[in-house]
């Protein structure tokens, strides 16, 4: 007998002789009942929540290899050319307060930007 004549038979209340049709009756019964338990209003809320945290984590894990392997390559790109000390590059050397200033200003303004501003216009 298919599975099909078992499910059938179990819906029409025609009871089987052998196991399979018992143990069909027994899954029917039971998906007919009511599950006990209840959930609470918020737990949507709080799955959401956990999905966009973690979006938000691998979104920050992403950006710091990014940068990483930005600053991995310019330091082999400028130790095979020599660019600090001479060519193009040079202004470099006598400002890098500067420049780590300005890498540091454009990392704070991105987490301004996620934190407050996009929150606020609930783009995140």
């Amino acid at each position: 007998m298919t599975d099909e004549e078992l499910q059938k038979q179990t819906e029409a209340g025609v009871s089987a002789q052998h196991g399979d049709g018992e143990s069909y009756r027994h899954v029917f019964n039971a998906l007919k009942k009511e599950p006990a338990f209840h959930v609470s209003l918020s737990f949507a809320d709080r799955v959401l929540a956990r999905i966009e945290k973690k979006e938000e984590q691998r979104d920050f894990r992403w950006l710091a290899v990014g940068i990483l392997l930005l600053v991995i390559a310019l330091i082999v790109v400028l130790a095979l050319t020599k660019s600090f000390t001479t060519g193009i590059f040079s202004f470099i050397s006598g400002y890098p307060g500067l420049i780590i200033f300005g890498i540091a200003f454009v990392l704070l303004l991105q987490w301004v930007d996620r934190k407050l501003i996009r929150k606020e216009k609930g783009l995140v």
